[in-house]
């Protein structure tokens, strides 16, 4: 069957943008139970759905990269419910999606790929918009600041990991791919709320209405899509489909929970978001129609 990219991408787009929104509204609900129960139910759902639907395994070979995906996977969530937590919708959104910056510093240093001048151009962009929106003075007690910097973190965990889902997928199929890597994810997780001595369980029973919302929305929707389209197109490439989110999540925060959008954001994010159009431009989808 063939898919239309342009349809998937915008899929993937307005799926993910929605998940800051609901870590927003679970204000009593640890970052990190919200992440645990979003990739553990995801898991879930594609082991369920693959058992009837598919007999394939994963080989030997791409065991370790789907580990280490799941161990980023798993921080990057982490890191970003944290931000939410800590810093503006519309900031968190914005230095979480800067994956494709470190994808394209990964191929210059590590496989030694030579920076067109419009790539370099826009990774100095992107590192001006990153000062701008972390505000001025630069201060470690400041929550705002330390969530900024959880998300960009954040954004480096992700890129990893969608190092890594490019070699899996070459041979392996999104489903069975995606589903070992949201448990192990949510493995890390719960580690992680039993170092910080928070239970996953105790929780109210509308919360896990929005656990299973983020489950199928912005995971299965958002980056099961994007997962089955690194096969065709390059990391840097996937990585930066979800730069539309800052302004959306941006936007459905102002909305929902009156949340202004600061001057610093606007700016900084516009200097990062052009800085990372460079960064993508020319590394565009190979084919329209994905089979």
């Amino acid at each position: 069957m063939r898919w239309p990219g342009g349809l998937l991408v915008m899929l993937a787009l307005f799926s993910v943008s929605t998940s800051s929104l609901v870590v927003r509204h679970l204000v009593d609900v640890p970052a990190i139970v919200i992440a645990f129960w979003r990739m553990f139910i995801a898991g879930a759902l594609l082991w369920g759905f693959s058992f009837f639907a598919t007999k394939e395994k994963l080989n030997q070979k791409n065991k370790l990269n789907v580990l280490g995906a799941g161990i980023f996977l798993g921080f990057h969530f982490a890191l970003f419910f944290g931000a939410v937590k800590l810093t503006s919708i519309s900031s968190a959104t914005l230095l979480g999606t800067l994956a494709p910056l470190f994808t394209a510093l990964y191929g210059r240093v590590f496989q030694k790929r030579v920076l067109a001048k419009k790539v370099f151009f826009g990774l100095l962009l992107s590192l001006l918009g990153i000062v701008i929106v972390s505000g001025f003075p630069l201060t470690a007690q400041n929550d705002h600041f330390v969530g900024n910097v959880m998300a960009i973190l954040g954004s480096l965990f992700l890129a990893l990991a969608w190092i890594l889902a490019e070699k899996v997928r070459q041979t392996t199929s999104a489903v069975v791919y995606s589903r070992s890597v949201f448990l192990i994810a949510a493995s890390v997780l719960f580690l992680l709320s039993l170092m910080r001595s928070e239970s996953i369980f105790i929780v109210e029973t509308e919360s896990f209405l929005w656990f299973m919302f983020l489950a199928v929305v912005p995971t299965l929707l958002g980056h099961l899509v994007l997962s089955y389209m690194v096969k065709y197109i390059s990391p840097t490439v996937v990585a930066s489909i979800p730069l539309g989110e800052p302004f959306i999540a941006s936007v459905l925060g102002y909305f929902f929970f009156y949340e202004l959008v600061p001057l610093t954001t606007i700016i900084g994010g516009g200097v990062t978001l052009f800085g990372l159009y460079y960064i993508i431009q020319g590394q565009v989808n190979r084919v329209f129609f994905l089979d």
